[in-house]
């Protein structure tokens, strides 16, 4: 598939326009920090207290995201959390009077806690029993949906994304790449795959008034899934939709990143390093992403000069946490020595994949080797000139617990889909990039070019 025609945005202007007209500001509740992966010039919110939206309502902030961070959880605590942040948002929107919509981002390879997030969340801002939109796409990953089914490009192959290691995750397993039967599986059964609505590419080329009137007619609780196959097709469904908002009718959404971007009208803006703090020093990689396509980046970069790899045992972590706690120590003294010398140290988790036999202990896991990375990085004092996480979760944890983020911005992207964050003044160390690099984004190649970028900037200074 052509990847030029794949990202063409000819409605971003009009749509941009429109988005000025609803006057409100859009909430993007993340599951992980990916989601910030399309946009630029928007802040990013590591908590979501009742003060932090009054602070963002208050200058009439148009999007936000806020990193919930909730597919690192249980399904009860996710609920718990989105519930809680909806109902946040609806205290500070009632207090400052400034109308809202929220999204519930998620990941374009379907993995998250879904619909029960999607309710919590609405539920919480005092807006329940709305149509849900359903669309994971997320071009510039090659993330598309056509005919109902989801698919992951791989060159000029469309794999259903139920084919992918993805579907296979020990959390948020999958067995339907075709939305209808995968939100019947979803919710055990409670919404049929019959009950489904969607939108085709043949309707979404019929033009605005098929969509809006589709869009209309959606009852409470009813699932649309919306087949977009690039951005052309999604921003003619936003045309639509926009102009239904304004005439009043409300949507929840269950979105990938490629939605955002789109219903806010933003367009793409790349990013390079053209200055970085402490060039003297070496930045710092963390990979936490165990996914296939990440440890293929991960064994590419380490082929790069410059590095220092830091392999960490998960097995270790789980079974042996004491012992390996009163080392940490030597770990952080090993990666400042690095740093101070100009060497860039790469901390990464052990490749195979250690899970438990449920869901939840799957998760416990992750969430005991993350807390590990999170106090490793959390123990630097040697600033690095550049950052980079790699997996959301990782990501996450290292941006809001380590570095102590409460609200940063996207400043653009390094690489298509590849975010990069400028934190704010109470971050550990505030004028370091940080690159947000999703686990299943880009090629082979992708992690080794984006630590490129940054070194030959940080030598040429």
């Amino acid at each position: 598939m052509d990847k030029a025609r794949l990202l063409e945005r000819p409605h971003t202007a009009e749509i941009a326009a429109l988005f000025k007209r609803l006057d409100c500001t859009l909430v993007v509740v993340d599951d992980d920090p990916t989601g910030t992966q399309t946009v630029h010039d928007v802040p990013v919110l590591g908590h979501w207290s009742e003060q932090a939206f009054l602070d963002e309502f208050k200058v009439g902030t148009p999007l936000l995201f806020v990193l919930a961070n909730t597919r690192s959880l249980t399904q009860t605590k996710a609920m718990a959390r989105a519930r809680e942040i909806g109902q946040n948002i609806k205290k500070a929107s009632e207090q400052i009077g400034r109308k809202f919509l929220t999204v519930s981002r998620s990941d374009s390879t379907l993995r998250g806690h879904f619909p029960e997030e999607v309710y919590a969340l609405t539920e919480g801002a005092g807006q329940s029993d709305l149509p849900i939109i359903l669309t994971p796409a997320f071009f510039e990953g090659g993330r598309v949906t056509m005919d109902d089914t989801h698919y992951i490009l791989e060159e000029d192959t469309r794999i259903p994304v139920a084919e992918t290691p993805f579907a296979k995750d020990k959390s948020f397993g999958y067995s339907h790449s075709n939305l209808k039967m995968w939100t019947e599986e979803k919710t055990k059964g409670k919404v049929k795959a019959s009950e489904v609505k969607s939108l085709s590419l043949s309707q979404i080329a019929s033009g605005q008034e098929l969509i809006a009137n589709v869009l209309k007619q959606l009852k409470p609780g009813e699932v649309l899934v919306l087949n977009a196959a690039n951005y052309t097709d999604m921003e003619a469904f936003v045309l639509a939709l926009h102009k239904v908002l304004i005439e009043g009718k409300r949507f929840a959404f269950r979105t990938g990143a490629s939605f955002v971007c789109a219903f806010g009208g933003i367009g793409p803006k790349p990013w390079v390093p053209e200055t970085l703090p402490n060039p003297s020093h070496g930045g710092l990689v963390v990979v936490g992403s165990y996914v296939p396509k990440s440890t293929r980046q991960l064994e590419e970069l380490l082929k790069a000069e410059g590095l220092f790899a830091v392999p960490l045992s998960v097995e270790r972590i789980i079974h042996d946490a004491n012992p390996l706690i009163n080392e940490i120590d030597s770990f952080v003294d090993q990666l400042e020595s690095k740093i101070n010398q100009g060497i860039t140290p790469v901390v990464y988790t052990s490749r195979e994949l250690v899970s438990g036999s449920t869901s939840d202990e799957s998760l416990a896991i992750g969430e005991k080797v993350n807390d590990f990375l999170v106090t490793l990085v959390e123990r630097l004092s040697v600033q690095p000139s550049f950052i980079i996480g790699k997996g959301g979760i990782t990501s996450n944890d290292l941006a809001v617990k380590s570095l102590k983020m409460k609200r940063g911005m996207v400043v653009g992207q390094v690489l298509a889909g590849v975010p990069v964050w400028e934190l704010g003044t109470e971050n550990k160390f505030p004028s370091t990039p940080y690159v947000v690099f999703p686990g299943n984004v880009g090629d082979d190649k992708g992690l080794y070019t984006v630590y490129h970028h940054f070194n030959q900037t940080r030598t040429s200074l």
